[in-house]
């Protein structure tokens, strides 16, 4: 469910094309523009799977690919060597099972995916390994790490005021977080009323990118997805790096 940025990008090279006349100034708009997420080439890695049990396990998701309305943007470098850019409007989420839990795929766009495995137990959902990619005109990071020690996304039942925490790293970024249930309320999905648990994780990274992140999600239990996910985060170091996201599920029913 909650990912996260683990290093800034490096824009340097952006300053050759910036210097590069007509050329450059093209190529410089396209590095302040996002490309939809393809949701026909997700749902054709899904398949290319082979899941044949769409029954998920308590606590996991169903299988499939499922779509996100996306409002927000992003901006990466520091003074004039910086790019900012809006998010699309549509981003995709693919759900696969994995032994003992499930992996989640995040494209809010081509540009930009974030993907995590989450083992499932009785008490909570733990994530076990991340990726992010995130690119401006392919330059940029494409980063995979063991999640060290594995770290509690979410509880499997949720008590307004009940929270977690702890410290883990992914390669050399060190994450401190803490996480707790917000409130309990209702959102509307598929045309009617579900109910869901609003769930805030803040985060603060060190190490060569300090920065903060907070999401804030309305989670549906009976699904085990966010039903709205908002995210806000600034990372700092060689290169900065913000994003602001607001994602509202499109339906609860994926696609196969």
């Amino acid at each position: 469910m909650i990912s996260f940025i683990t290093r800034p990008l490096r824009l340097v090279a952006l300053l050759v094309l910036a210097a590069a006349g007509v050329g450059g100034f093209l190529l410089w708009s396209g590095a302040n523009s996002s490309t939809t997420a393809d949701g026909d080439s997700a749902l054709a890695d899904y398949r290319a799977l082979g899941v044949t049990n769409t029954t998920p396990p308590p606590g996991a998701p169903a299988p499939g690919v499922y779509r996100y309305r996306a409002t927000g943007n992003e901006r990466a470098g520091s003074g004039v060597l910086s790019a900012e850019r809006d998010l699309p409007a549509q981003a995709v989420y693919i759900i696969s099972p994995i032994a003992g839990g499930y992996h989640e795929d995040l494209r809010l766009s081509e540009e930009h995916v974030e993907e995590a495995d989450f083992a499932v137990s009785e008490d909570a959902v733990t994530a076990t390994w991340r990726r992010t990619k995130i690119t401006f005109l392919g330059i940029g990071t494409d980063d995979r790490s063991d999640v060290s020690p594995p770290s509690v996304d979410h509880p499997t039942r949720f008590t307004v005021g009940d929270s977690w925490g702890g410290r883990y790293a992914l390669g050399e970024l060190g994450v401190e977080y803490r996480g707790r249930v917000v409130s309990k309320g209702t959102a509307t999905l598929d045309g009617r009323a579900i109910p869901v648990v609003v769930l805030r994780t803040d985060s603060t990274f060190t190490g060569s990118t300090p920065g903060t992140r907070t999401d804030l999600i309305h989670w549906s239990p009976a699904l085990s997805l966010p039903v709205k996910w908002s995210i806000d985060q600034k990372t700092g170091g060689a290169s900065e790096y913000e994003i602001s996201a607001d994602l509202e599920l499109e339906s609860g029913t994926p696609q196969r």
